[in-house]
């Protein structure tokens, strides 16, 4: 789809704009694009059945509105909205070149694809092989397999912590304190995910006979990919953000200050 491939970098460009003249108003349409380029993202999402990313995307879209409408009606706190927009921007420009660039996001796929199929092999010898680059892994020893898209490389919450990082102000040495706790971390895991998430899916963990007395049932090959994907490894991903972002906020006060600081102009009223 044209029209969505080209609003992110619309997006970016107008960030650009608004931190070099410092424009209100320029930073207000870049956010408003976004959550144009938002609002694709929901209606596939929804299409897709993907409930959880739908939500996901209402959440940015729904914000980046926000950002929007604050920033042409408050004239207070300039800092705390440009910071915002810095980095959007900073995110937007790691992210969007991956998701909508075909030779990009085939090659970061290819490579996560790769490492996941090492690991892999580490743990079972010969047990898998790629074919058909960038995505797809195949069992030796069954008919099942599996394709890795972009998702799968964990760039949207990499670009969300690197964004948070570089955007806000702080001593160099602690910003690469958090880089550290958090890209490699989220990174690494993301792998241990992918294995995770294939192992029990090619030798049907949750469909096995094992099983059977907590289920109450044989569940279909499939079902076994969809507890262990949608399910456990979803779950244990969120809690993994949640304990990288609460080491992010304690090396990072400023990107907790951040926070706070839009939180108290949203529920601060105005003088009349």
């Amino acid at each position: 789809m044209m029209i969505k491939s080209i609003l992110p970098f619309i997006a970016i460009g107008l960030f650009i704009l608004a931190l070099l003249f410092r424009k209100r108003e320029v930073a207000a349409s870049g956010w408003i694009v976004f959550a144009g380029y938002c609002c694709f993202e929901t209606y596939e999402c929804f299409v897709q059945g993907d409930y959880l990313y739908t939500i996901y995307d209402l959440l940015f879209l729904a914000f980046s509105l926000f950002i929007a409408f604050l920033l042409v009606t408050r004239s207070e706190k300039e800092d705390l909205f440009f910071s915002l927009t810095k980095i959007a921007l900073i995110t937007a420009a790691l992210y969007f070149p991956f998701a909508e660039i075909s030779f990009l996001g085939d090659s970061l796929i290819h490579i996560t694809a790769t490492i996941t199929a090492t690991m892999l092999n580490l743990f079972n010898p010969g047990s898998v092989y790629m074919d058909s680059p960038p995505s797809y892994i195949y069992s030796t020893f069954t008919s099942y397999d599996v394709e890795i898209i972009l998702a799968c490389t964990a760039i949207e919450s990499i670009v969300l912590f690197t964004g948070l990082i570089c955007g806000v102000n702080a001593p160099m040495r602690r910003k690469l304190k958090a880089f550290l706790v958090s890209v490699p971390v989220i990174y690494v895991s993301n792998i241990l995910r992918n294995v995770f998430v294939i192992t029990a899916y090619f030798e049907q963990w949750f469909a096995s006979p094992r099983w059977q007395w907590l289920l109450d049932v044989r569940l279909p090959p499939a079902q076994s990919f969809d507890i262990a994907h949608n399910v456990l490894a979803r779950t244990g991903s969120m809690v993994i953000l949640i304990v990288i972002a609460y080491a992010v906020f304690m090396i990072l006060p400023e990107a907790l200050d951040l926070i706070e600081g839009l939180a108290r102009v949203i529920s601060r009223k105005r003088n009349i």
